[in-house]
Formats: C-alpha cells, structure tokens, sequence
C-alpha cells in the first residue's frame, strides 16, 4: 500500500504524470504474485486446496498463510519459504522510478524524506504502510479524530479493507477519512447493523466501478444487468458485515443485520457526523461511509 501512497504523493507534487504512475504500478503488478499462486507453482498445495482456503476467507477474517496452516496445507516451514518467495517478487516503487529514468537515486533519498515530513507520519508508521498492516494503517488515518464510537469505526474499517484487498483489488489504498453529514452519491450499497451498537455502513460509487466490483467479486466478467450488479454488490457486503458482528459476538457485543439495500442517485442526510473514506481502486474510487447513527436517504428524482 506505501507504493500507492507515495506514488500519488509524487503525483500531486508534479514529480512524475499519470501515465507514468501508471506505468510503474502496473509493472509491479506484473511481478507481484499471490500466496496461492506461489504455493501452486511450489508444489505445496493444488488448485483446489487454494479455491478452498479462498472460499474459507469469506467467512474468516484470516490470512492465506494462516487458514492454509489450520487446514494442514502448509507447514511452517513451507509458508516461511513462500513468504520470502513473496517478498522478493516484490518491485519497490522507487526502484521501478530510477530503473526507467523518472528520477534520479538521489531525488528519491530526498523526496522519501520530503514524503514523511508532509505525510506527518512517523517512521513506525511508515514501517506499517510499508508492511501493509491494516490494523495500524487505520489507526494512523484515525489518530486525529475524536469521534463516538471511534474504536468500532476503526474495527469496522480494518475488515472492510481487508475483505477488499482479498476479493476485489489487493492494490487498494484508502485515504485519511472527510467528516460529513450530508452526501450525494450515484450508486450506494448499505446495510443497517442493530443491537447494542446502531451502526450505518455501506460504500458508493459510479455505475462503472460498482459493476467491476460485482463482476470480479461474481468472477464473471459479463455481469450487466442491474439486478445482477445489485445482487452481488449486496451479497459482498452482507459477508463483510457477516464476519464483523461474528467477530464482535466473541467479545459478547450481540448485534444483528437488516437486508442489505442498493439505491442509485440519491443523498445521505444525517443529523449527526458520519466517516466517509475515500478507496482507490486499480478501476476508479469508492467511498466507504460509516457512522453509529442512521442516516436520512432521499432520492435525488423525488420531488
């Protein structure tokens, strides 16, 4: 995730363009290989064992490694090897920068350094985007906010990126979160979560970007019809918001779900304040709202 951060970082300062970002990325995500995939070429697991413990992450909020281990797929010992194998297939943005002319090694010491001072990040906190450590990264996007309930927000944002990274786009990178109380939206997936927390989550989009996130999420790429896209993108977020309350119900929080919704071109109006965090994709952006109260939805065709 750091690559995405700085990448657009160096962006916004007008050190490279778009298309050279884009270009860099997507050379690393030529190089940059799954778990699975590793431990297929590997000889450790077959297809259908990795299909499995894939199938198994939608209803855990655990990691390939960890699943592929409590199922006696891997051994320590062979998911230390991959892990490794992993790591080295890893191109850093950097690098990619220098190797194709963009910047010089020195321009990098110094625009790396420039990054952490504007970012405000502290090194530890560098060191977690670097590591892709989700927990942390939400908790460093938080860190200024005072807000109720803060700490079942972050929970709730933590899986919601990691169901994202594993189903959808494992380049997703969220940014630090707007708050607001009122939103316009063109397409908006939500569900009302209710018990010892009223909780409001859901994420919006476009058209465009919501059809690619039921296509891949459906792993079929003739997904057209708005019932289907409808249907997916409600069932995708029914399983995130499956695995939190299960989640929470082992720390005694008894919470229940209503049917997930679809609504398109309409707004949000809340009485109180709600996250809204900015999500790009490798296709375009969603945003992941969130608050602990309900919101007001009102089409935008009404009259």
């Amino acid at each position: 995730m750091f690559n995405q951060y700085f990448g657009n970082y160096l962006l916004e300062k007008k050190v490279i363009n778009s298309n050279q970002l884009k270009e860099v990325l997507e050379s690393q995500k030529s190089v940059k290989v799954k778990l699975g995939v590793l431990a297929i070429n590997s000889g450790y697991m077959n297809a259908a064992e990795v299909s499995h413990v894939h199938s198994l992450q939608t209803i855990r909020d655990e990691k390939f490694g960890e699943i592929a281990l409590n199922e006696g797929y891997l051994t320590v010992e062979k998911l230390n090897e991959l892990l490794t194998k992993q790591k080295e297939s890893l191109v850093l943005l950097g690098q990619s920068l220098i190797d194709k002319g963009y910047i010089s090694i020195n321009m990098y010491q110094d625009l790396l350094s420039q990054y952490k001072q504007d970012s405000g990040f502290t090194s530890e906190e560098l060191d977690s985007i670097r590591d892709n450590d989700i927990e942390k990264i939400v908790s460093v996007l938080l860190k200024s906010e005072d807000y109720k309930n803060k700490e079942i927000i972050s929970k709730y944002t933590e899986l919601f990126i990691k169901q994202f990274i594993r189903f959808i786009d494992h380049e997703i990178f969220i940014e630090k979160p707007e708050i607001i109380d009122f939103y316009d939206f063109e397409d908006l997936v939500y569900q009302k979560i209710e018990g010892d927390y009223s909780i409001f989550s859901g994420f919006a989009g476009s058209n465009e970007v919501m059809k690619n996130i039921a296509s891949i999420y459906a792993e079929d790429l003739c997904v057209d019809s708005p019932e289907i896209i409808e249907d997916s993108v409600k069932e995708f977020l029914n399983g995130i918001n499956g695995l939190f309350l299960s989640g929470l119900s082992n720390s005694g929080i008894d919470l229940e779900l209503s049917i997930p919704s679809f609504q398109r071109q309409a707004n949000l109006n809340t009485p109180n304040k709600m996250y809204k965090f900015q999500c790009n994709l490798n296709f375009g952006s969603i945003y992941l709202l969130i608050c602990t109260e309900y919101p007001l939805i009102k089409s935008l065709n009404s009259k």
